[in-house]
């Protein structure tokens, strides 16, 4: 029997998923004016969003501010899946929380509301490959729209609880 997340286990390493994590992190933190990070619940969001090709693509290809909206408006069936993708995916974005804190790549701030914050103020790694680029870009937008939206309605746009 094959394993419902095998590709995802293949294609997707926990190395790039931590990259990931700290190019939303490190967007929302200078879209804040470095005062805020993020809180610790909206970083499950982060992988279904950039991992997920055709929504990684879109998010990409979309200019800031308002990102995150734009995709909204244009094609709404972008939340179709994110709930079941964001729970199936929560212990890869465990594992790449990991690896961020372990690497000094993210903080978590416990004197404020569990945020993460980033670690470094440059990417660690640059690449070449267009998908890689896609996903980073992506994990960028995702970040400008965490920091352009609350939590609430992050959750009522995206259609997520938590």
């Amino acid at each position: 029997m094959i394993d419902v997340l095998f590709e995802q286990r293949v294609v997707q390493n926990t190395g790039l998923a931590a990259e990931a994590v700290w190019h939303a992190v490190n967007e929302t933190y200078n879209a804040k004016g470095r005062a805020e990070g993020v809180p610790l619940p909206l970083i499950f969001l982060v992988l279904p969003l950039t991992f997920h090709q055709r929504t990684a693509a879109a998010l990409a290809s979309k200019t800031q501010p308002g990102a995150l909206y734009k995709l909204l408006a244009e094609d709404r069936e972008v939340t179709v899946g994110l709930q079941a993708r964001m729970q199936a995916m929560a212990d890869r974005t465990f594992q790449a929380l990991s690896i961020g804190f372990q690497t000094n790549l993210l903080h978590l701030d416990s004197d404020r509301t569990r945020q993460v914050i980033p670690g470094r103020k440059t990417p660690p790694v640059t690449h070449v490959t267009e998908e890689v680029k896609t996903i980073l870009n992506a994990a960028k937008r995702v970040g400008q729209g965490f920091a352009e939206m609350s939590v609430v309605q992050l959750a009522i746009h995206l259609r997520v609880r938590f």
